[in-house]
């Protein structure tokens, strides 16, 4: 169909022609639009693709990282548990020294649990044995004072302790068991106790200690230099276990780093043999397990407990 436009100079022209420019432009204005959107299509597919291979990249490099890490870590701690230079240096500082306190103060009460029947025939003894004494008996490694609702009705007690964060608890305990009287606490070592007279104590005791004396020999002869002759040194300690266990070998192949969580203390210590050997005039003890410390204490479950006479 035809018609006339009329131009306002007075030209004329037909519409039929106008109609076709325009339908021609929008025909070439719709196939750049088509070509814009396949290039964009391709363009964010490659996106993607890039986007997938960089995630696909960075897991598996932390796939390779995170056990090289984890290695790296387990090696650093190994050498420092190995390292006496550096175990000494962590556990003689105030800080954990501290913090050790805090923690035996929880531990000796779920211990005393555990071996009070044990600790009830120990002491027991000891009341026969110290039935009309009189004299003071030597704690060393008195500790946060676990042994006070045991011991024998007004007997006196010199508290011997290397660190001087127990004593709060030590004089806490005192004042809980009034039977006993606390005399007077010395800060300082087993292996070197100057401080207490010779054939001065009617008895010697300690409670998880020597496992953690740095010399042992030392130990033994500074408790018969004090003990009056005839004297008791009772004891209860956790030991080795029997060479042929399983206990026995995670025992020796874990002891450094049992050493940072109990203040230097051995698991894998042949306690009995040192008092056989250190010359007593006899020595009674019985070896048993602790079985109520199977899921805190594993490598400490096996003890002995007896005396030792001067």
């Amino acid at each position: 169909m035809n018609y006339i436009v009329s131009q306002p100079n007075g030209h004329e022209r037909t519409g039929k022609s106008k109609h076709f420019c325009r339908d021609s432009e929008a025909t070439v204005d719709e196939a750049q639009l088509m070509e814009e959107k396949r290039s964009l299509t391709r363009t964010t597919h490659n996106r993607r693709h890039l986007t997938v291979s960089e995630v696909e990249l960075e897991s598996a490099s932390m796939e390779i990282i995170l056990p090289i890490c984890a290695i790296v870590l387990v090696v650093l701690f190994v050498v420092a548990a190995l390292s006496a230079k550096v175990r000494n240096t962590v556990i003689s500082s105030r800080t954990y020294k501290k913090a050790f306190a805090v923690h035996m103060n929880l531990f000796s009460r779920i211990h005393n649990r555990a071996v009070q029947k044990r600790k009830e025939e120990m002491f027991n003894h000891m009341k026969m044995a110290l039935k009309g004494v009189q004299g003071d008996i030597l704690e060393i490694g008195a500790g946060t004072g676990a042994n006070f609702e045991f011991l024998p009705e007004g007997c006196s007690v010199i508290a011997l302790e290397p660190n001087p964060h127990m004593e709060t608890y030590l004089v806490e305990n005192a004042k809980r068991f009034p039977h006993v009287q606390l005399k007077e606490i010395v800060c300082g070592y087993a292996e070197n106790m100057e401080g207490i007279a010779d054939n001065s104590v009617e008895a010697v005791l300690c409670t998880l200690t020597l496992c953690s004396v740095t010399d042992m020999e030392a130990v033994l002869s500074e408790i018969k230099r004090v003990l009056k002759p005839g004297g008791y040194f009772y004891f209860l300690e956790h030991v080795a276990d029997n060479p042929e266990t399983w206990r026995h070998s995670f025992q020796r192949t874990f002891d450094d780093q049992w050493k940072y969580l109990s203040d230097g203390c051995s698991c894998c210590r042949e306690t009995s043999t040192y008092l056989e050997n250190a010359g007593f005039s006899s020595v009674c003890y019985q070896k048993f397990y602790v079985n109520e410390l199977m899921l805190i204490a594993y490598l400490m479950l096996p003890h002995i407990a007896g005396y030792a006479v001067k």
